[in-house]
């Protein structure tokens, strides 16, 4: 099925300066990577819906100018905490760097999207407060924005040949080159196939994306603001648990099947459910819900 897609992963080389060769011992040449440049499409589309759709919100310019403001910050800071969280998984592996530029360089390859949505929604939660921002409004369009993003940026696994599965017989299995390969699949043979992990998230991702695009033009204006984004983790949580079960790169619970980033995946799930239902006063009282009056009864006579 991918069998004719062989793509390169370096899309094109940037020349350096002698000088600069010499000064710094660089390279001749700076590679630029086809997943970076799909990445940045994601983030590009991601962010020209999330904007239309808060001009379809009547937000005023100040919260538009605010959010490329906010969406840069927000972006590189979970790039960070992105690569942080992948390193300390790594290490509770076995993983060893030695320097913290190993630890911080994301060019190296290896980041946690999870953990690094957790930290840029803290970040943004800062960015907002202090900004004096409509939060909830923020959040209702980031989470379809970033499906889209990212839906698109998992055809950069693809190129790169990562975020692939066990072996399988499924003709739409992917051939993974043995240099890229996980250490235990390396003595396969050549023609050995694998899930396309990348192709069943990817379509997950686009498949919500269109979901809550469609409840979002079809409730906009009947749920509380941040209605969406509870369904947004919902959806984007409970599919990333079950696309766990096709990562066998993630690191494990101990001896369980369950990883570290499916934990995360379920607790993001049951936020999401908290703030669906918070935002719109549904919660039980058990949990902090608000009792609603009863009607009264009528007399009878």
């Amino acid at each position: 099925m991918f069998d004719q897609l062989q793509i390169d992963r370096i899309a094109f080389e940037i020349p350096i300066p002698l000088f600069l060769q010499e000064r710094f011992g660089w390279g001749p040449s700076f590679p630029i990577f086809w997943y970076g440049i799909i990445i940045v499409i994601g983030i590009a589309l991601g962010a020209w819906w999330a904007v239309r759709e808060l001009r379809k919100r009547d937000q005023p310019p100040r919260v538009i100018d605010e959010f490329y403001n906010g969406l840069i910050l927000v972006v590189f800071s979970g790039y960070f905490f992105a690569r942080i969280t992948y390193v300390i998984l790594d290490m509770v592996d076995g993983g060893q760097y030695n320097s913290l530029w190993d630890m911080v360089n994301v060019r190296a390859g290896g980041v946690n999207i999870l953990g690094g949505f957790i930290g840029a929604a803290v970040v943004g939660w800062l960015y907002a407060r202090w900004r004096k921002l409509p939060l909830w409004q923020y959040a209702d369009v980031a989470g379809p924005a970033l499906l889209l993003a990212q839906a698109i940026g998992r055809w950069g696994n693809f190129i790169n040949q990562e975020l692939y599965g066990p072996p399988t017989t499924l003709p739409w299995g992917l051939l993974i080159d043995p240099p890229y390969r996980l250490p235990e699949y390396i003595t396969l043979s050549a023609d050995t196939r694998f899930h396309p992990t990348f192709l069943y998230e990817s379509i997950a991702l686009f498949v919500g994306f269109i979901l809550l695009h469609f409840l979002n033009n079809r409730y906009r204006n009947v749920w509380q603001p941040g209605t969406l984004f509870g369904i947004f983790l919902v959806w984007w949580g409970g599919n990333r648990a079950w696309i766990e079960l096709f990562r066998p790169d993630q690191t494990t619970v101990g001896n369980t099947f369950f990883t570290y980033s499916m934990l995360m995946s379920i607790g993001l799930v049951l936020v999401g459910v908290y703030i669906a239902l918070a935002r719109n006063e549904r919660l039980p009282a058990l949990v902090g819900g608000k009792k609603r009056p009863s009607k009264p009864k009528p007399k009878r006579s």
